[in-house]
């Protein structure tokens, strides 16, 4: 069953000292009461049943018996219960023959707070609440990204119908044995922490030169000279997102200034070209093809 908890702004109901009222509140702020429910059965079956008694397991016809109401309601709120994941499920050994039929019933199920504590089991609650809303947040900044690249005139606003743009930059310094790239960590799905080449889209009204040395300076803080066009990638499946053609190309840097993550990257470093990290997308091969070519 789902998780399902809702969350309004409150403040703590520390201050009432009537538990009906002080459960009929909460029980509402949670979504567990519908607004202006009239009903007795919901609250007594999280009061007398499992509150009061955290320690016995409740089958299904003690809860019937001692709420006095029908298995449609019953079900109705224990189900909201085990969507908040605060009830054990047991086994209770039960030699009974089953209505109607001509066999025995060995078990019969019963159910109780976990850890027969509620304040214990409401840990389990917060625990699933915080990586719901972790998850909210990673689908929030997507939405962001996706938003940012309709504007920007790239992957979304042509709704996958043709391949989207970008341009990659191969940074190197040095000489002979001893020269290093630069690679950028990245900030954002997809490949959030991987390294990679500095890079991204092409936008409306810019060259692929003038994005190649946009996008480096934004992410690193380094402003670059192209020497030449190194290569183009574009199978389709390269980018996760959807078909990107990408163009690469091969830059120097302008001085000797150290590199510093920004925009969509949390890092920028001049690496070994020994000693290169795993890189994301398909850049190793990028890299692979272009030594294979003696370009680098």
């Amino acid at each position: 069953m789902d998780f399902e908890l809702r969350i309004v702004r409150n403040n703590p109901l520390t201050g009432e000292r009537n538990l009906d009222q002080l459960l009929t509140t909460f029980l509402r702020q949670i979504g567990y009461l519908p607004s202006g429910s009239e009903e007795t059965a919901p609250i007594r079956l999280f009061k007398d049943c499992f509150l009061l008694n955290p320690e016995k397991a409740w089958t299904i016809d003690e809860m019937l018996t001692m709420l006095e109401t029908n298995r449609s309601t019953l079900y109705r709120y224990l189900n909201k219960l085990k969507g908040l994941d605060l009830l054990d499920e047991i086994d209770i050994p039960a030699d009974e023959k089953i209505p109607n039929e001509e066999r025995y019933r060995k078990v019969r199920k019963g159910y109780r707070f976990r850890f027969q504590s509620f304040s214990i089991a409401w840990g389990i609650v917060e625990s699933h609440a915080s990586v719901a809303m972790e998850n909210y947040r990673k689908t929030v900044d997507h939405i962001e990204e996706l938003s940012k690249e309709i504007l920007k005139g790239d992957v979304g606003s042509r709704h996958h119908d043709s391949p989207s743009i970008a341009v990659d930059g191969v940074v190197l310094r040095g000489s002979g044995d001893i020269r290093e790239i630069l690679l950028v960590e990245r900030g954002r799905d997809p490949f959030k922490g991987i390294w990679a080449l500095p890079g991204g889209f092409i936008e409306k009204g810019e060259t692929a030169e003038e994005a190649v040395l946009r996008e480096i300076r934004e992410e690193t803080g380094v402003d670059c000279e192209i020497k030449t066009l190194a290569s183009v990638a574009s199978k389709p499946d390269r980018d996760p997102r959807g078909h990107t053609i990408s163009i690469i190309y091969f830059l120097e840097p302008k001085g000797d200034g150290e590199p510093r993550g920004g925009d969509d990257a949390s890092d920028a470093r001049w690496f070994g070209l020994d000693g290169l990290p795993h890189l994301a997308f398909d850049h190793e091969d990028i890299l692979k093809d272009l030594k294979r070519r003696s370009i680098i």
